[in-house]
């Protein structure tokens, strides 16, 4: 029997990462059993994240994507590596150099499939205009467009690169990032996000694992190739008409400028490294990705997106299937921290 293709998975533990493990080691659609294997990265192989890995059937590797000599190690014997890095554990400069480093050291061990979990360069495509200034999407992008520089070999006799481009995970509905405000009036739920008409790029954490897992599968066809993924491009009024009637629980809009909709949430005034207190805010940020969303400088082709992934969600099927009721998680903590932003 062949050996399993080993993959190492950065940010393993992470919101992102859990069902990027998952998919990797998912059965095939004919029940054999899946070609891979995962080592997870982890800073903590004893905390309750990484051990549910292990229950999943992964291997943990204690280490430090900011950390080039950990990242070597991990690297030893992988087939592949899954790449999320986290702006806001480390800042926007670490991400970008780490996250070309992390590339090139991927070709020093010789690696067959590198895949980038990028997101949109908001800057670039807004023309560089201060209002659309995003961190971590502005990072990502810097790092994806680093890769489309360098050459990928789809044959399999040197390193193949792909990139998923995500966006905002479908499940912060749940949360102040992109859900329904803490207050309810009059009984209805009050969706106040201030993106005007424009479209919100959201993806569902299980259809990245179908992703990840598909790119993996497709090395030829996804080789050097970006592929810029979305469970649904929703507007704000879409989501209120969707959740409405898949619910029966009353829904408005309330129509708020991004500094409003700032000023519920003072927390937001935050650095989103704690150790850079001069950095930028949590605020800064999300004000740079709502006035993205706004303007619609952020496209999918979601004919394209279904064709691939004709079993993937869209945002009636994820209410459904998920039983989402307007609930809104106020814990700060859990919006500005890893577990829903990486």
């Amino acid at each position: 029997m062949s050996l399993k293709k080993l993959i190492l998975v950065v940010g393993a533990t992470g919101a992102q990462g859990r069902p990027v493990v998952s998919s990797l080691l998912a059965n095939q659609d004919d029940g054999s059993p899946s070609p891979y294997s995962v080592r997870a990265l982890t800073r903590d192989p004893t905390s309750e994240e990484a051990q549910s890995l292990v229950s999943m059937g992964a291997e943990l590797f204690k280490g430090r994507f900011d950390n080039i000599n950990s990242i070597a190690a991990a690297f030893e014997g992988c087939y592949g590596a899954f790449v999320n890095t986290n702006t806001f554990s480390i800042g926007e400069q670490k991400e970008i150099f780490f996250g070309i480093k992390i590339f090139e050291q991927a070709h020093r061990t010789q690696l067959k499939h590198f895949i980038w979990s990028g997101l949109d360069y908001a800057s670039k495509l807004g023309d560089y205009k201060p209002k659309y200034k995003a961190c971590h999407l502005d990072a990502k992008g810097i790092v994806s467009d680093f890769l489309r520089s360098q050459p990928s070999s789809p044959s399999g006799d040197a390193l193949t690169w792909s990139i998923l481009t995500t966006g905002p995970y479908i499940e912060n509905l749940t949360h102040a990032f992109i859900g329904p405000l803490a207050e309810r009036e009059n009984g209805a739920v009050v969706f106040a996000l201030p993106t005007g008409n424009g479209h919100i790029p959201a993806i569902s954490l299980e259809d990245i694992g179908w992703w990840a897992r598909y790119t993996f599968d497709h090395r030829a066809e996804t080789s050097g190739q970006e592929l810029k993924i979305a469970t649904e491009m929703m507007t704000m009024d879409q989501v209120v008409e969707t959740f409405t009637r898949v619910t029966g629980i009353p829904a408005i809009r309330k129509r708020l400028s991004v500094e409003e909709y700032l000023k519920i949430y003072p927390w937001t005034a935050r650095p989103i490294v704690a150790e850079e207190p001069d950095g930028p805010t949590i605020a800064d940020t999300w004000s740079g990705m709502y006035h993205t969303w706004a303007d619609d400088i952020i496209t999918r082709d979601m004919e394209w997106n279904r064709r691939i992934h004709p079993t993937g969600y869209t945002l009636e099927s994820w209410i459904r299937k998920k039983g989402y009721d307007g609930s809104f998680n106020a814990n700060p903590r859990v919006v500005k921290s890893s577990h829903l932003l990486r």
